[in-house]
């Protein structure tokens, strides 16, 4: 089993961005394991490809790209806690996040006990709710930053929490709280540096939001959350071998609750992934809310009315599901297809659900 990543794709989506973005500089954002694409790989293809600057969300995958030998800034987008952590952003020349006063001292008294300059974006809560400096703290920041004798302030940023949205309020509203905090902590006297507040969406649907940059992360997997009008190809699906094929009688079980009956005789394949591989994953219905459960209920009833059949690929025809998804093994209708053990099922799976055991390979 692996996961198979191809690189003209890849490069397709990093060309349409450039373009589309006419110049402004892009982060590579490379969190998640690199959007299941595995860091190190995913790094590797984005320097090659002309990105010259990433982020990530954890100091280990930073640290990752670091081990590697690739050698360009590397901005780490949340705050750390432990000594350790913010040891190791000294050691391995990652670009800090600030976003409380707390990781700020954090970095400063590390920096200064390893007799260290330390560079730091500062990380603004405009809306988002979770890492970040609130509005009517820009006195605060100004104050705080300007003691830090061991940490240098080289950009500023923001998340946006929905510009998947169907209009632009949500970021506007955002971008305008960022705006109003930027220029008062410039008129407190602080040099912010670069300024990047768009993600893949917010740079794709509203051109205002680039600023100095943009962070790209899902836009080069080409699976985006709004439709896809620039032509981005989407990268990545998982190829496993069959393992068994074998003749089951009309009305034979197949699978776990007794819920699929053979339709008729069957050649069946089965095919050794599941839900520990990330095959058959789906975000949870996570909110609560009446009109949350409304929404839920509308999207249950279109399910209804269409297909919803999980299928694979095989020696170039469509084969369907036949049965539940196991947790190490499903079972494909081949009734009509020439196959034999061995052969390779393709399968389309979001990489950010692929375990970060399956290999994953580049051809």
């Amino acid at each position: 089993m692996r996961y198979v990543v191809e690189r003209d794709y890849l490069k397709n989506n990093v060309e349409i961005i450039k373009k589309e973005l006419n110049g402004v500089p892009v982060i590579g954002t490379i969190k998640a394991n690199g959007y299941g694409l595995g860091t190190v790989q995913f790094a590797r293809e984005l320097v090659e490809n002309g990105i010259h600057f990433l982020a990530a969300a954890r100091p280990e995958e930073a640290a990752a790209v670091r081990n590697a030998g690739i050698d360009c800034p590397v901005l780490l987008l949340s705050p750390v806690a432990e000594e350790s952590d913010a040891e190791l952003l000294i050691e391995q020349d990652i670009i800090a996040c600030i976003g409380s006063r707390e990781s700020a001292l954090l970095l400063e008294e590390t920096a200064a006990k390893h007799h260290a300059t330390l560079r730091a974006h500062l990380k603004l809560d405009t809306g988002f709710g979770r890492y970040g400096f609130l509005p009517g703290e820009e006195e605060e920041i100004a104050a705080l930053c300007s003691s830090l004798q061991h940490v240098q302030i080289t950009g500023c940023f923001t998340h946006f929490s929905n510009a998947f949205g169907k209009d632009s309020s949500s970021v506007d509203r955002q971008l305008n709280i960022y705006q109003k905090m930027t220029q008062e902590l410039e008129r407190l006297g602080m040099k912010l540096g670069m300024k990047h507040v768009a993600n893949s969406t917010a740079a794709l649907r509203f051109p205002y939001t680039r600023l100095d940059a943009v962070r790209i992360g899902s836009a080069f997997l080409g699976r985006l959350s709004v439709p896809n009008t620039w032509g981005f190809q989407r990268v990545g699906h998982m190829e496993c071998e069959i393992t068994s094929v074998k003749h089951l009688p009309k009305d034979s079980n197949i699978g776990y609750a007794d819920i699929y009956r053979a339709p008729r005789d069957m050649t069946a394949a089965v095919v050794p992934v599941g839900h520990i591989d990330g095959f058959g994953l789906t975000k949870a219905n996570d909110m609560c809310r009446p009109v949350d459960k409304l929404r839920y209920l509308v999207h249950a009833v279109k399910d209804f009315f269409r297909d919803t059949q999980i299928y694979g690929q095989l020696n170039g025809r469509r084969i369907p599901l036949a049965g539940r998804v196991g947790l190490t093994n499903v079972v494909f209708d081949v009734t009509g297809v020439d196959c034999r053990p061995g052969d390779i099922v393709t399968l389309d799976v979001n990489p950010l659900m692929v375990d970060s055991g399956v290999t994953r390979e580049y051809v």
